[in-house]
């Protein structure tokens, strides 16, 4: 629907109001409405709205794109869906490397002169291993509800995907960044995934046995689609 020149994506749910939100960072603006809302009303009510729509469009697309993580103190690193500031503790070169976290905080201890990419590279390592085995808790459980047999996974970046279904390798590849993603938005990918063994693609059958399986699924998917902390490279 276009009100004012502004595109809108219009959900229809089973609720009693109407909900109107701007999302970063391309300032997409979504409306859920009642089933029983009329095109005519809705429009009534998004015109009424079209001064706050556009102050809520400048705003996200005046905030400037954070620049690529330097991996000092005080920075925020994201795993599983949860924030963390980062320490950074330098340590002799005899030291073992590693990344300790409690509360809110993430400690990173590096041997002294390690580059920003050393650091990246095992924190990334700790996201990965964080992400697996959270994978593996949700493959083994949904696998055992679906009578499926386990398939081989790989955990590996991807530009593109959250994961891929190779059905005739029986295999799955799930993208490195889904170690930043809360559970929930992970479990949502992991049934995706293994619906995929059954459907091979988003046919009316698919979509049939997700909402059996996942009722929750588009919200899952919309959340993991504007998970802060997804955009590559960045915050």
């Amino acid at each position: 629907m276009t009100i004012a020149g502004i595109q809108i994506e219009v959900e229809r749910k089973k609720i009693k109001h109407t909900h109107l939100a701007v999302y970063p960072p391309d300032a997409r603006v979504h409306v859920s409405a009642p089933d029983d809302l009329s095109d005519r009303d809705l429009r009534s009510f998004l015109a009424a709205k079209i001064g706050w729509i556009r102050d809520q469009r400048k705003a996200v697309l005046s905030q400037p794109r954070q620049a690529r993580r330097e991996y000092v103190s005080g920075e925020s690193i994201y795993c599983l869906g949860r924030r963390y500031k980062l320490l950074v503790v330098v340590e002799d070169r005899y030291a073992t490397e590693k990344v300790m976290w409690g509360g809110n905080k993430l400690s990173l201890y590096v041997r002294d002169g390690a580059s920003r990419g050393h650091k990246e590279r095992i924190v990334e390592s700790w996201q990965k291993a964080m992400l697996g085995e959270s994978l593996a808790d949700k493959m083994k459980t949904w696998c055992g509800k679906l009578k499926l047999a386990l398939p081989e996974t790989e955990i590996r970046k991807m530009k593109t995907r959250w994961a891929s279904c190779l059905k005739k390798r029986g295999k799955i590849v799930f993208n490195a960044a889904l170690g930043r993603v809360p559970a929930r938005c992970i479990e949502y990918v992991v049934v995706h995934e293994l619906t995929h063994f059954e459907v091979a693609n988003h046919s009316r059958a698919f979509v049939g046995l997700m909402d059996r399986r996942l009722p929750r699924w588009r919200i899952l998917r919309k959340e993991l689609n504007d998970f802060i902390a997804m955009p590559m490279g960045e915050v």
